[in-house]
């Protein structure tokens, strides 16, 4: 039954794509952020629905008169380049077996960014895109929250299945990133009812999170807390409201969550930890032996690598973002990484002084705000987690660069809210 729910979603989608596509991208979205066909049991696990539906979106956009041109600017010309990087890298892959099925699914991705940059053009647009995405990762941060709590904590909440956030890890922390972009949906929504349902579900997202067991997202969700609070106008409200959730769901928790995460401060005699060491030690000195190449998609994580660089010690993977681009892609392709995070925040940070005093772009001032949050915990939160290609990242890039082009100049923005224009001075020049 949930096979034919899923594909009969999916049609409607599509039907609905060939008149409007942007339809697509937002179906597209859905099915990659929240891998919905991955909670099915039957034949709808194998069917190919991202596929299907990136063709379909492609082929609607040819075919209309949208507007198709992504901006020609610096986020474009460094994905362009990290995607030329990783494919050339990919021919020297110590296991191209392993490496082309994710390269595969990363220029995908990666297309996926580039066509929100161009299509995303307008407010109900973006905040359509926005809406997809929490609900798509909300739906497992309230099934994970109420399972925690059902189960009293004894039993980690995972994802669905062979998904990119089928780990208790990389689920935790796609639920933190999602985490802001509801709050910003809570702070627009003119609905008494949609702003108590939003937060509702971050309150029992953030409980799901505790139930992964995860404490890389346990210190992502701490650091989110105190840069949120930092940047809040109430500095009161935020902490109180943080303890009311945090201090019950703690007590809550079975003793062997505490001492899960107590462990941290033991990171050294961990042999999780020691592990990451170990796969970090082999990605940098894979990178540094074969520069400027990586060893391509996972290729640093194979024993046979492991035993090279690391005689004697179980194959690891890479469990940082940075560490497992350096062994995939080698110092190039980190840099080039490197530099899209930059310009994500870059960008967020220019639209906000563009629409800063602006009220009729407070909502643009906002939503780059909590993207710029969501980025902070992905950073934090991926700096002990694989998680480097994650889809979200690449969508954010692409919706940054469209609301950088749609955030006016100085000059423009002075007008628009009918400030005075500067005037030249006689004297000078």
């Amino acid at each position: 039954m949930r096979d034919i729910a899923i594909v009969g979603v999916m049609l409607v989608g599509l039907a609905a794509t060939l008149r409007y596509p942007y339809a697509g991208i937002l179906l597209w979205s859905w099915i990659t952020l929240m891998d919905p066909h991955q909670l099915a049991f039957g034949f709808a696990t194998s069917f190919p629905i991202n596929f299907i539906v990136a063709v379909v979106t492609l082929l609607s956009l040819a075919a209309s008169k949208d507007n198709k041109k992504p901006p020609i600017d610096a986020m474009l010309v460094f994905m362009v380049l990290f995607l030329i990087w990783v494919t050339g890298n990919g021919f020297l892959a110590v296991d191209p077996n392993l490496s082309w099925p994710l390269w595969d699914r990363v220029w995908k991705i990666m297309l996926l960014g580039v066509l929100v940059s161009a299509t995303a053009t307008n407010r109900t647009r973006i905040h359509a895109l926005i809406l997809v995405a929490v609900l798509s990762l909300m739906y497992y941060g309230v099934k994970g929250g109420l399972f925690t709590l059902m189960t009293g904590g004894n039993f980690r909440v995972e994802g669905p299945g062979a998904s990119t956030i089928g780990d208790n890890n990389q689920l935790a922390l796609a639920i933190l990133m999602m985490i802001p972009l509801a709050n910003y949906l809570r702070l627009h929504s003119a609905q008494l009812w949609v702003r108590y349902g939003l937060l509702a579900g971050m309150v029992i997202s953030m409980i799901s999170v505790l139930g992964s067991y995860s404490r890389g997202a346990f210190l992502a969700l701490a650091g989110l807390l105190v840069v949120a609070w930092l940047r809040a106008k109430n500095k009161l409200i935020y902490p109180l409201i943080a303890a009311a959730i945090v201090i019950p769901a703690w007590n809550f928790m079975p003793q062997s969550y505490v001492d899960r995460i107590m462990s941290i401060q033991d990171a050294g005699s961990d042999s999780s930890f020691t592990g990451r060491l170990d796969a970090w030690s082999v990605a940098y000195g894979y990178a540094k032996d074969h520069f400027p190449f990586g060893a391509g998609f996972a290729g640093a994580t194979t024993p046979g690598i492991f035993a090279i660089y690391a005689p004697g010690k179980d194959s690891h993977a890479a469990h940082s973002i940075y560490f497992e681009v350096l062994g995939d892609n080698g110092f190039v392709g980190l840099a080039i990484y490197l530099a899209i995070l930059f310009l994500c925040f870059w960008n967020s940070f220019l639209i906000r002084k563009r629409t800063k005093g602006n009220p009729e772009l407070a909502w643009m001032y906002d939503l780059a705000g909590m993207l710029q949050l969501m980025l902070f915990t992905f950073c934090v939160g991926g700096a002990a987690l694989s998680f480097a290609y994650y889809d979200m990242l690449f969508i954010s890039a692409g919706l940054l660069s469209a609301m950088r082009v749609m955030a006016p100049a100085k000059s423009k923005l002075r007008t628009k809210v009918g400030l005075p224009q500067a005037v030249p001075n006689p004297a000078a020049g």
